[in-house]
């Protein structure tokens, strides 16, 4: 029908309504009604269905449309679609990790987590609300793109009323009680990530991903030389502490201009934005001490970086 490559273009070209566009391009039906029990199946034939739980959330419906889509790439028998990631079926967890790679295509992944790591849960959380899907759906994307984004390893662990109820990592391997021990260790280390020495002289670096039902832990291995570098979110925090000395109604003006630059500057570089910043706001908006604490090495430097996450 399509090769997997030429599925993953379209979806790529298409980001962020990559499934949507690839079942146009198919010519199949998706049709969003009530389902009980069930998120989605496949009917194939000269006029291919794909009927998706309209009772579940967005982001939901977006992961089952995508999974229906890859058994059709693959050339594979759907099952019934159910929890993501959690078959101990072949096909389906080939179809899972197709899907997650239309929805979140290689070009946006590396684009938002190549230069990142350690990742933690916000810049899960900003790469999920770009890509309309949810941040365990991007941490699962991270697990299957281990190598590839420069991770020792990794995996998701699933806990729930504290005890763990299941686990996502084709290959790292720890106990139960090693898996509460992170647990534990990321709760007290909020909002900072976690960073727990390994036997291997590697450090594990774990996070909370906020989620329904479960709460959802991050786990990476990493050298100690990348463990120990600051998260975007934590190099941000130590900046705004210099800057804004907790001045809490300073920093919301000046993030309220930097999300109005967002608006204005859009397809323009990192410098263009941040003198659009400087040029429409830093008199004007701010004067004496503020204008001076936003011109200080730590004021250009929190700047910069907040504007990252938007301009290259």
């Amino acid at each position: 029908m399509i090769t997997r490559e030429a599925a993953l273009k379209i979806s790529s070209d298409n980001f962020p309504v990559g499934p949507e566009a690839l079942a146009r391009y198919l010519s199949v039906t998706v049709i969003e009604s009530p389902l009980n029990g069930v998120e989605g199946w496949c009917i194939r034939g000269p006029n291919t269905v794909i009927r998706v739980n309209s009772n579940s959330v967005k982001n939901r419906r977006r992961f089952t449309l995508a999974h229906e889509l890859a058994h059709l790439v693959l050339g594979t028998d759907p099952d019934i679609a159910s929890e993501p990631f959690k078959s101990d079926k072949l096909e389906e967890r080939e179809a899972d990790r197709l899907a997650s790679e239309l929805l979140i295509p290689d070009a946006q992944l590396y684009k938002a987590l190549g230069n990142t790591l350690p990742v933690d849960a916000k810049t899960l959380s900003r790469l999920a609300g770009s890509a309309n899907v949810s941040p365990v759906m991007v941490a699962c994307r991270v697990v299957n793109s281990t190598d590839a984004l420069g991770l020792k390893n990794s995996a998701i662990v699933f806990f729930k009323n504290g005890q763990e109820a299941w686990r996502y990592s084709p290959t790292l391997r720890f106990s139960a009680s090693e898996a509460k021990s992170l647990l534990d260790a990321t709760v007290a280390s909020k909002p900072d990530v976690a960073r727990t020495s390994n036997p291997d002289g590697n450090i594990v670096v774990s996070s909370m991903i906020n989620a329904p039902v479960y709460q959802v832990l991050l786990i990476q291995l990493l050298p100690e030389a990348l463990a120990s570098q600051e998260t975007y979110d934590e190099r941000l925090r130590n900046l705004s502490s210099k800057v804004f000395g907790g001045n809490k109604s300073f920093q919301q003006r000046v993030n309220g201009c930097l999300n109005a630059v967002k608006n204005k500057c859009e397809g323009q570089s990192l410098e263009q934005a941040y003198n659009c910043f400087l040029d429409r706001y830093i008199n004007k908006k701010f004067k004496d001490a503020e204008a001076e604490a936003l011109c200080s090495p730590s004021g250009q430097q929190y700047l910069r970086l907040f504007l990252q996450r938007w301009f290259n």
